[in-house]
């Protein structure tokens, strides 16, 4: 009966450092696939960074001014007015110069 007994205390302790190895492994993967999580959401937080700069105001206006456009000279406001009635045609007072779009 000693030998049985032996062989069940090694198998025991066998399986239980297989389960505490396969245990081990298991949560090395998990920090492997955490640390690239993390990665991949620093990448994402750094692009949306560089896409909320895009909408900056400085940048806009120097779009603007790239595209030629100026700041307007008078504001008019626009009456209320019933959707169903018929607007006539604004008038622009001044001019514009007209630019090709090729060379903006």
């Amino acid at each position: 009966m000693p030998r049985k007994s032996v062989a069940v205390l090694v198998a025991a302790i066998v399986l239980a450092m297989m389960g505490s190895m396969f245990e081990t492994n298991r949560q090395v993967q998990l920090h492997e696939l955490q640390s690239q999580v993390l990665q991949e959401q620093s990448a994402y937080a750094a692009q949306v960074g560089s896409l909320t700069n895009l909408s900056a105001p400085s940048v806009v206006v120097s779009q603007a001014n790239a595209l030629h456009l100026v700041n307007p000279t008078s504001v008019t406001q626009v009456p209320a007015t019933s959707l169903d009635a018929i607007l006539p045609l604004p008038k622009f007072t001044g001019y514009a110069p007209v630019t090709s779009r090729t060379q903006r």
